[in-house]
């Protein structure tokens, strides 16, 4: 129990799977004829929207790196509805022991909250950026994450969009200090591990048994026995 060390990385797993869906969003500045003018590609950072939005703030326009994006872990709560017997087992044999079993029990659902926000300095810019979000949630959007690698333990997590606001920062001259940031709530539905042990297989069993003594139809006693199986199943 308690005292066991062990760590299977899920939290960081998860960090990471969330960042790698929205590290490849594009915003593009085009001529009233269409023109293609710069692409430019929305940087993705995990950092604090207090902290960056006052960085923004204080920053003047011309050295502001914006568009740009900021996610962060805001929080993790126990889902006990999605939660299945407590003491069922997971048994995992070893390619490489084979007399070896990797047994562990059954994970703990959590749902993890995150929320990821979008700076731009022009309405456009934003409004780029969520269309090319949005569509991928009706209302989740899957990931595969490896949870537990020695394991080959993979899983497919739901990514559900639970909330979007915009709102306008300024200080000063409204023109000059224009922040639009946009705030989009996300839930991941996932899973803790408990810790994993090892136990030997059963490869041999031995059953014995024993009968009263019965009359035959030809009055003779049976007699008492015992007999012995093997090898066994694993």
């Amino acid at each position: 129990m308690f005292g066991t060390t062990f760590y299977h990385g899920t939290t960081k797993k998860l960090i990471t799977a969330f960042g790698s869906v929205f590290n490849n969003v594009h915003v593009q500045r085009k001529e009233s004829d269409g023109t293609l003018i710069k692409d430019i590609r929305v940087p993705l950072a995990y950092e604090s929207r207090k902290k960056y939005l006052a960085r923004l703030i204080q920053d003047s326009k011309k050295n502001r790196q914006v568009p740009r994006m900021g996610f962060i872990m805001t929080g993790m709560v126990a889902d006990y509805s999605r939660s299945p017997n407590q003491m069922n087992e997971y048994k995992f044999n070893q390619a490489a022991n084979p007399n070896k079993a990797t047994i562990m029990y059954t994970p703990i659902p959590y749902n993890y909250s995150f929320t990821l926000d979008v700076y731009v300095d022009y309405m456009d810019d934003g409004l780029q950026i969520i269309e090319q979000i949005l569509p991928y949630f009706q209302p989740d959007f899957n990931i595969v994450v490896e949870e537990i690698p020695a394991l080959d333990l993979k899983r497919d997590i739901p990514i559900e969009l639970t909330g979007l606001t915009m709102t306008d920062e300024f200080e000063g001259d409204f023109s000059e200090q224009r922040i639009v940031n946009w705030n989009l709530d996300f839930e991941i539905k996932a899973w803790l591990y408990p810790p994993v042990r090892e136990q030997d297989i059963v490869k041999e069993v031995a059953v014995s048994y024993s009968t009263p003594d019965v009359v035959d139809e030809g009055d003779q006693p049976i007699d008492q026995g015992w007999v012995s199986v093997g090898p066994g199943v694993e």
